[in-house]
C-alpha cells in the first residue's frame, strides 16, 4: 500500500465535513425539527383516537352495566313475585287440607248423628211399643170396671193415663177419686195425682211393678179409697 499524500487527506477532511454538516442538518435541523412535529402529530392523534375508542367503551361498560342493574331489578322483582305465588300456593293448599279435613269432620259427625238419630227412633219405637201394650193391657176389662166399680179412664198422652172411681162414696156416688198412672223411660209404673192422697201409694206401686197385675193394683186403690171414704164417715 503507497503512503496517503497531504491533498488525499485534505480531500478526505473535506468529505468528512460534508457528510457531518448534512448529517446535522437532516437531524438537527429545519428536517428534524418536522419530524418531530410529525411524530407529535401522530402521538396526539393516536392519544385522541385512544381516548375517544376509551369513552365510548366506558359508554358501552356503563351501558351494559345500566342494563344489568335494569335486568337484575327485573329479575328481583320477578323472584318477589315467584315468591308471593309460592306463599298464596302454600295458603291455598293448607286450605283446601283444612277444607277436606272440615268436610271429612262434618261427614264423620252427620254419620254419627244420623246413627245417633236412628239408635233413638229405634228406642222410641220400643218405648211407643211398650206404652201402647201397657195402655192396651190397662183397657182389657175396662167394662167389667166401668159397670161395676164406676171406673172410667181417660188417656192424658202417650204415657200418661187418668183412672176415675165413683160410687164409693155413698153420701155422694158421683165424687170422683182420682190417680193419674204414668210409664218412665225404663218401662216402669209411676202414679201421680192421687186425689185424695192415700197412705202406702209408694209400697202399693213397687208391688205393681215387681207382679206387674194392673188390675190388681186399680182394685186395691178402690179399696184404698173407700177406707179414706169409710174413716171420714
Amino acid at each position: 500500500m503507497g503512503s496517503v499524500t497531504k491533498e488525499e487527506l485534505e480531500n478526505l477532511a473535506v468529505n468528512l465535513k460534508k457528510v457531518q454538516d448534512k448529517f446535522l442538518n437532516d437531524w438537527t435541523g429545519e428536517t428534524f425539527r418536522k419530524a418531530r412535529l410529525e411524530d407529535k402529530e401522530d402521538h396526539e392523534n393516536i392519544l385522541t383516537k385512544g381516548k375517544e375508542e376509551m369513552r365510548h367503551l366506558e359508554e358501552t361498560i356503563n351501558q351494559y352495566h345500566f342494563q344489568s342493574e335494569k335486568n337484575l331489578e327485573v329479575l328481583r322483582q320477578r323472584a318477589e313475585e315467584v315468591a308471593k305465588l309460592e306463599r298464596e300456593l302454600r295458603e291455598l293448599q293448607i286450605s283446601a287440607e283444612r277444607l277436606v279435613e272440615q268436610r271429612n269432620q262434618n261427614q264423620k259427625h252427620f254419620e254419627e248423628t244420623e246413627s245417633q238419630l236412628r239408635k233413638r227412633q229405634e228406642e222410641i219405637s220400643a218405648k211407643e211399643q211398650s206404652t201402647s201394650y201397657k195402655i192396651k193391657q190397662f183397657t182389657k176389662g175396662t167394662e167389667y170396671f166401668k159397670e161395676r166399680l164406676g171406673l172410667s179412664f181417660k188417656k192424658v198422652d202417650e204415657e200418661h193415663l187418668q183412672f176415675v172411681f165413683k160410687y164409693i162414696d155413698p153420701k155422694d156416688e158421683d165424687k170422683p177419686f182420682v190417680f193419674t198412672v204414668a210409664i218412665t223411660s225404663q218401662d216402669k209404673y209411676k202414679v201421680k195425682d192421687c186425689i185424695p192422697e192415700v197412705k202406702g201409694l209408694s209400697e202399693m206401686v213397687e208391688k205393681l211393678n215387681s207382679t206387674n197385675n194392673f188390675s190388681a193394683f186399680v182394685v186395691a186403690m178402690r179399696g184404698k179409697f173407700k177406707d179414706l171414704v169409710e174413716k171420714e164417715n
